[in-house]
């Protein structure tokens, strides 16, 4: 496929004086007019288009690691846009908002904000991400919190997944103390700021492998060389009798320094979870009054993302595995990967011909995943005709995609969520493409899907 290289527009000698949002507007209505012309989509980098932003952290993106995590400098692009949103008391949606990237650049943008996932543990990050708190106060109840933490001697453990395989028995105590001790707190706001931050650090307790976001057990057998053999048992040996409440007291200073920024910041404007289920957004009581003004999203991708196996620690330590479990998260997820063999014993039909021509040619090789990647398509054409439903006439909607390979094929994901959204009514303004530098879980899940290394930003106007 042909693409454009559309760096040079920013050394344009026209934009050396211009503001953000007139460089913005600038740069967007030069790659629309070259894409209007043959619909070649356009190859960009956006850490370049964004050049002020510095890919570290900043403010609070960073108080807890999540998979696959859009890049802040794709909603910064296109939120600084005037000609994309405009005017004051406008609202931003992102209805696959995972832990809320997408919602803090819109409130520190000066715009309210709503967000939507099926994942308990992202809502609940992208809450506190996106709230802000008193340093000093957080500051304040963190000895508080480790003080009574230690005075524990009757604590509950919750129902957490194989737990005597990831932590040692001491640690499984300290973490059960520590998060009595933060459930005490009145203030909910402040509760669920240092429950992120217990989350945050369970993983660090773990014996999981810190270099997989899906827990994975350290293992120095695997290994070869038997330095790297030694090494992994002193780590595991460390594990063993890890200071649990060092940890907590250490990521707790980092994450109020993160929220000091935001705090600093004066943010004016709010981000309010809504939904658990992006394919039913116009039922929730906030349409009645209200349409949004700019929705920019990255969905999950079809098989791609396990989602909830990589938060399957921090769901069963803060308790929503109780009445739940693991699996029923992942039902809840568009682009989950386990179905039982009833649930594909036939081919599903999207309606759109080059789509079911593609999935009839997976199911002659593999019918699961024929299925997973046509249930994919119909769920998310569920979920786009309700941004449609819920999104202001002449607004605009981005959609930030991967393509796929399945079993061999190429499975061009953003091709058919493009004639999805043309389907239901929306028209195509403009096609980037950029490089995936790194996105967490972006890695070869088995041998019937594959590595992507781009994803495709899809901007689309009603």
């Amino acid at each position: 496929m042909k693409v454009i290289d559309a760096d040079c527009l920013i050394e344009d000698s026209c934009l050396e004086s211009a503001d953000i949002p007139t460089y913005i507007d600038y740069i967007l209505d030069k790659l629309i007019e070259a894409y209007s012309e043959d619909k070649t989509p356009i190859q960009v980098d956006f850490r370049k288009l964004v050049y002020w932003v510095p890919y570290a952290d900043s403010y609070t993106h960073y108080i807890h690691p999540y998979p696959a995590k859009l890049i802040k400098h794709i909603p910064i692009f296109f939120l600084n846009s005037k000609r994309m949103l405009n005017g004051t008391n406008r609202i931003v949606l992102d209805p696959f908002c995972g832990s809320g990237t997408v919602l803090l650049e819109a409130i520190l943008h000066n715009y309210n904000a709503y967000g939507c996932d099926a994942n308990p543990l992202a809502t609940l990050i992208s809450k506190v991400k996106t709230t802000s708190l008193n340093p000093e106060l957080l500051l304040s109840v963190t000895e508080k919190i480790i003080t009574n933490a230690r005075r524990y001697r009757k604590y509950d453990l919750r129902n957490v997944v194989n737990v005597d395989l990831w932590f040692s028995k001491g640690t499984q105590h300290d973490l059960s103390r520590l998060l009595k001790a933060i459930e005490k707190i009145e203030s909910q706001e402040v509760r669920d700021f240092f429950l992120v931050t217990f989350s945050s650090i369970i993983k660090k307790c773990s014996y999981s492998d810190q270099n997989m976001n899906v827990p994975v057990r350290i293992n120095p057998d695997k290994y070869k060389s038997v330095e790297m053999q030694e090494k992994l048992r002193e780590k595991l040996k460390l594990l063993e009798s890890i200071d649990v409440f060092s940890v907590f007291r250490r990521q707790v200073r980092n994450n109020i320094l993160r929220m000091e920024k935001l705090y600093e910041k004066s943010i004016l404007h709010k981000a309010k979870i809504i939904s658990s289920d992006a394919k039913n957004l116009s039922k929730s009581e906030v349409f009645d009054k209200e349409k949004v003004d700019f929705i920019i999203t990255s969905p999950p991708y079809a098989g791609a993302q396990k989602y909830i196996r990589s938060s399957s620690l921090s769901l069963g330590w803060l308790g929503f595995c109780e009445d739940k479990n693991l699996r029923d998260f992942e039902k809840l997820n568009i682009g989950r990967e386990h179905y039982s063999k009833g649930e594909y014993k036939s081919l599903a039909n999207t309606g759109i011909r080059i789509i079911d021509e593609m999935l009839q040619l997976i199911w002659t090789i593999n019918p699961l995943r024929a299925h997973i990647n046509g249930n994919y398509i119909i769920e998310m054409e569920l979920s786009i005709r309700e941004m449609y439903n819920v999104l202001n006439k002449n607004c605009y909607c981005v959609i930030v995609m991967g393509n796929n390979k399945v079993c061999g094929l190429d499975f061009e994901t953003q091709k058919y969520i493009q004639l999805i959204a043309e389907k239901v009514g929306f028209s195509t303004e403009l096609v980037l493409v950029d490089d995936i530098h790194s996105r967490g879980l972006m890695t070869k899940r088995n041998k019937t899907s594959s590595v992507m290394n781009s994803e495709w930003i899809l901007v689309f106007k009603k």
